[in-house]
């Protein structure tokens, strides 16, 4: 299985020697390959995000950082009995009853394709709107997507005239299968350095421990804590605030 990280070995390892901790990340390599990927896998169910550079990085030994979007499969939801019209070539909230569209919140944020859109007919099957000739992607047509600049939060408009006049149901009536991430050096740096940092924090603390009666424990402990506090700070804009 492929290993993610969002920072190099090399990037802990400067982690840990801006902090005077110990630790050695070459020696105990696969101790520090657990730390970078373990932090990572949190960072993406904790945000909700997933961030990737196309160009690689020189120094990524192990290859641990993404250079593609992730794909999440099937996300189940429901279509909303409220709906949204045009104005002024903006989204705004209907007022006058039902518009034409209905809005789906994705579960994942900074959608940059959908590759499969099952929606549910009358007949209690699926069809697939990104396959089916029948359907356009765009605005105005029967499906588009909207992601906020801000946060990333990424909605799906369907048409609802597109949906078929017999259905009674709308629970769990989409299942959307989409490509996700931000791409780009600039955004993936703070995030580097905020993985490195808690990495480095759990890394130190391993070693730590592993070396009996450490005298330091107590001054490593609180070390780490120090970077975990500064990895707080840099993740703040990526919090999951919806």
């Amino acid at each position: 299985m492929t290993r993610v990280g969002y920072c190099t070995v090399e990037d802990l390892r400067r982690a840990l020697r801006k902090s005077d901790l110990p630790g050695d990340a070459s020696q105990d390599r696969e101790i520090a390959l657990d730390a970078i990927t373990g932090q990572t896998e949190w960072l993406q169910e904790e945000t909700n995000r997933h961030w990737f550079d196309p160009d690689g990085v020189v120094e990524d030994e192990d290859d641990l950082i993404p250079t593609e979007p992730l794909t999440h499969e099937m996300d189940e939801q429901d279509i909303e009995t409220s709906a949204v019209i045009f104005a002024d070539d903006e989204i705004s909230p209907s007022t006058n009853g039902p518009g034409p569209y209905t809005t789906v919140n994705l579960f994942r944020r900074d959608v940059l394709e959908v590759t499969e859109l099952l929606v549910l007919n009358d007949e209690g099957s699926f069809d697939d709107w990104v396959a089916d000739d029948e359907f356009e992607e765009g605005r105005g047509a029967d499906y588009w997507l909207q992601v906020d600049d801000a946060d990333g939060w990424t909605s799906l408009y369907l048409n609802t005239n597109s949906l078929e006049d017999e259905m009674t149901d709308y629970r769990g009536a989409v299942l959307a299968t989409y490509e996700y991430g931000i791409e780009g050096a600039s955004a993936a740096k703070t995030i580097r350095r905020a993985i490195a940092l808690r990495a480095g924090a759990h890394f130190a603390e391993e070693a730590a421990i592993q070396i009996p009666e450490n005298a330091r424990l107590g001054s490593i402990e609180t070390k780490a804590q120090e970077m975990r506090n500064e990895a707080e700070e840099l993740l703040g804009i990526h919090e999951d605030t919806r």
